[in-house]
């Protein structure tokens, strides 16, 4: 991952009995990284049984989120970006162990943390025109 040509990573789970060679479904709950292999975040987005839909940025386990998030990751050539915590920032090797955790379990295991992003439009912060 280079953040440039090669950026993102998302893993589902197709549903039971889903012709992979004519279409690729998509899945409402999902794990993503995007960044760079030496600098990426990772997101989990998971559906009560009720049908509500909550989207986490993965930790380390130990950060401190009293401020705002304070490290930037970039991708699509700068186009895109989004601010984490210092411990929610990951290597490809450290995102590999989670997502074949996340391929067996549909979970993300411990130590890791999870915390909920706020996915309401528009952005509370943002005036509507």
């Amino acid at each position: 991952m280079n953040a440039s040509t090669f950026w993102a990573y998302s893993l589902w789970r197709a549903p039971e009995g889903a012709d992979l060679l004519h279409s690729i479904p998509f899945n409402d709950e999902y794990i993503q990284c995007a960044g760079t292999a030496g600098a990426m975040a990772i997101e989990v987005r998971c559906v009560d049984p009720d049908g509500t839909a909550h989207q986490y940025a993965v930790g380390k386990p130990g950060g401190d989120h009293t401020g705002d998030p304070t490290e930037e990751i970039h991708w699509d050539e700068g186009r895109h970006s989004v601010f984490v915590h210092p411990n929610e920032v990951f290597t490809a090797d450290e995102a590999a162990v989670i997502f074949y955790t996340y391929f067996l379990t549909d979970k993300v295991s411990q130590p890791y943390t999870l915390r909920e992003l706020d996915m309401s439009w528009p952005k509370p912060d943002t005036e509507e025109p």
